[in-house]
């Protein structure tokens, strides 16, 4: 993941090796939450999952296996190709916003105030799903989270509203 969330654990984690998600392995073992009877599959992590070869197959091949499939995901890399492959398919998602300005964003997840070009990234990649999901009709759940900390007071009304703006359930 490229941001910097001063509220993620993977923040205080001790470093780990980087490992790669194998796309067959991966569809394998949706094969295998089948077999054993598993309902559903959440993508959440201390990464981004948008960014791996398997995100697409993993999200398509669990729905035709009949798993529910749910997303977090902080949207910058989820662009209209990417949206359009796997919404359809997708339960529900979850973009975490942080905050509800542009400079509220780039501090709780960068730590500074410089990088509201991916703000606004998100925004535009969050309003394209909103409107690609009304347009095709889909049941798909498409909501924004924030972690509440007490430094963040001031980032709740205008969250609460940027959710209103987006058009997000």
């Amino acid at each position: 993941c490229g941001a910097m969330c001063s509220f993620c654990y993977a923040m205080v984690q001790e470093p780990q090796e980087r490992s790669t998600v194998r796309v067959k392995e991966a569809l394998n073992l949706l094969d295998d939450f089948k077999e054993v009877g598993v309902k559903g599959v959440s993508l959440i992590s201390d990464g981004e999952s948008t960014l791996s070869k398997a995100y697409v197959p993993f999200i398509q091949h669990a729905d035709n296996n009949g798993l529910d499939v749910g997303n977090a995901t902080n949207g910058w890399e989820w662009d209209e190709e990417k949206i359009n492959e796997v919404l359809p398919h997708l339960t529900w998602v979850r973009f975490t916003c942080a905050a509800g300005t542009p400079e509220g964003y780039a501090k709780i997840m960068f730590n500074d105030k410089k990088h509201t070009h991916v703000f606004d990234r998100a925004m535009k990649n969050i309003k394209y799903a909103v409107d690609l999901k009304r347009k095709l009709n889909l049941k798909v759940t498409l909501g924004i989270q924030m972690v509440l900390m007490p430094e963040f007071k001031d980032e709740i009304i205008p969250f609460a509203k940027l959710a209103t703006d987006l058009g997000v359930d």
